[in-house]
Parts: C-alpha cells; structure tokens; sequence
C-alpha cells in the first residue's frame, strides 16, 4: 500500500511531536522522501511469497547481566 504525499504529510506531522521533534519545513521534505521510499521497499516485501519452510527473522533474546551467554 503505497501512501500518497497527504498521508505521508499527515503521518509525519502526527508522529514528529509525538515523540519531542520540532522539524523544519527543509527537515520535513527529507524525512517525507524517506517514508515514501520505505513505503516502496515495504511494497516489494509485502509482495514476496513467504512458504511453510521459510524462517523467520533473527529474535534478540535478551539475558540477565553476569549470566553466560
């Protein structure tokens, strides 16, 4: 699902003073042409078959300091 430059627009000034970031209009642009081209890759990954036998990605387990790991 490719979003269109208003959802884009509205993601990131949505999201941006949601966690503190006060953007420029120049800043914006940028983080703007990333999320499109993020969106473009999450297209092509969505697009993959994914069959029984394919594993799914590396999972952090984290452990108590001290423990060997």
């Amino acid at each position: 699902m490719a979003l269109t430059p208003t959802e884009i627009e509205h993601l990131i000034n949505g999201a941006a003073p949601a966690v503190g970031l006060k953007l420029t209009f120049e800043q914006k642009r940028g983080v703007a042409t990333y999320l499109a081209l993020a969106a473009e890759m999450a297209d092509l990954v969505q697009g993959l078959p994914l069959g029984r036998d394919d594993e799914s990605g590396s999972v952090f387990t984290p452990v108590s300091p001290g423990s060997a790991a």
